[in-house]
């Protein structure tokens, strides 16, 4: 589960500070990387703001273990003053010493909608030229489509959100929608998909620029599990993914690829190579889950999903996930959440309650941003 921080008790970007976690008060240099993101007309504001607390914190443990004072990440975000501008400004900067020149542009998904073909032609047209300049593009979950009417993923992979991955496949016939794999890397091109994807791209990215070490500890402050009195307020799944066992990590892959459905311990040990005895000994020390719990959490997680963002029935939601009924699905969700697949629904579906309404019965903010990220498919 993620973590509620705030990213200005870590990285204050607007005043160019650094603040360690033992509260010392840097001044970075010029940030040694940058990374852009999109901000798009239609965009969804929570990950825009996610990527960049995630990447806040990043910066802030890399400047720890560092010698000297140079900011290790700089982030950036740009936007058009009209949809049609084929000239991005910068509108934040964390770093606003020199000239931003970011070299990985990050386009997030939208809010609801898919993105509209007219709206973004001016960022596609900035987004090609910027590829052209040797920039690195990333797209998460529906902001595919903006990075596929570029044209510089035709006859590639692309990985999606499976709820836009027939619909991009139906608008763009050239390239192949992959939602097996949640990262899809062509080196120039880097596309995610699945729930909270953001999340993965965004550890993907201070892996490749800052190192393991500092991935693993950005994962360990943000995937912190919430109080068991708040567990139900966060919807999705965050196994532990920082243990280094990479053959743990096969296994956990193979089943998040198959929703958990149809996973014996037997395919799981196979998939990670290992014989069962050797296999469930190490899944638990790495994960703290046995294969069985591991699998079942998955399927809770694709269940809040299919809740939250549509209208299938449950008893098609059971099927779908190999429950035996749809009273066996329900006792299984309720004990998990605290609430009947019914009430979930009702309370996080996208015509339930709104952010702004949960957020005047809530008295953390931060949580509002938590739950903000929670319910939409990016």
């Amino acid at each position: 589960m993620i973590r509620c921080f705030h990213p200005s008790a870590l990285y204050n970007c607007r005043k160019g500070q650094s603040f360690s976690r033992k509260g010392q008060t840097t001044m970075p240099a010029s940030a040694t990387n940058e990374i852009g993101i999109v901000v798009y007309p239609g965009v969804q504001a929570a990950p825009v703001h996610g990527l960049t607390d995630l990447f806040g914190i990043a910066a802030s443990i890399a400047l720890d273990q560092q010698r000297d004072d140079r900011c290790p990440l700089r982030v950036t975000h740009w936007q058009p003053a009209h949809s049609r501008d084929a000239k991005l400004s910068c509108v934040y900067d964390s770093d606003r010493r020199g000239s931003p020149q970011p070299r990985i542009l990050i386009i997030p998904p939208t809010m609801v909608d898919l993105p509209d073909p007219s709206v973004p032609a001016g960022v596609v047209s900035w987004l090609r030229s910027h590829h052209a300049g040797g920039a690195k593009l990333v797209s998460v979950c529906s902001g595919a489509f903006i990075l596929a009417e570029t044209g510089l993923v035709a006859g590639r992979s692309v990985s999606t959100h499976r709820i836009c991955a027939e619909a991009l496949a139906k608008r763009f016939p050239q390239i192949h929608v992959d939602t097996k794999q949640r990262i899809i890397d062509h080196g120039d091109i880097i596309t995610a998909g699945g729930f909270m994807a953001w999340v993965d791209i965004g550890l993907f990215l201070v892996d490749r620029i800052l190192g393991n070490a500092v991935r693993a500890e950005t994962a360990r402050f943000i995937l912190s599990e919430p109080a068991a009195s708040e567990a139900r307020y966060f919807a999705g799944f965050a196994p532990r993914q920082a243990h280094g066992d990479t053959a743990v990590l096969k296994a956990q892959e193979w089943a998040h690829i198959r929703d958990g459905r149809n996973v014996s311990l037997a395919s799981m040990a196979a998939a990670a190579g290992l014989e069962r005895r050797t296999f469930l000994r190490r899944f638990a020390n790495a994960t703290g889950m046995t294969p069985i719990e591991y699998c079942r959490a998955i399927r809770i997680a694709r269940a809040r999903e299919l809740l939250e963002f549509g209208n299938t029935p449950q008893k098609e939601i059971a099927q779908s996930l190999r429950y035996k009924d749809v009273a066996s699905f329900a006792r299984v969700f309720r004990k998990a959440t605290g609430l009947a697949p019914g009430a979930y629904r009702n309370r996080f579906g996208l015509n339930a309650v709104s952010p702004d309404d949960y957020g005047r019965k809530s008295a953390s903010s931060s949580k509002l941003r938590i739950f903000e990220a929670g319910i939409q498919p990016g």
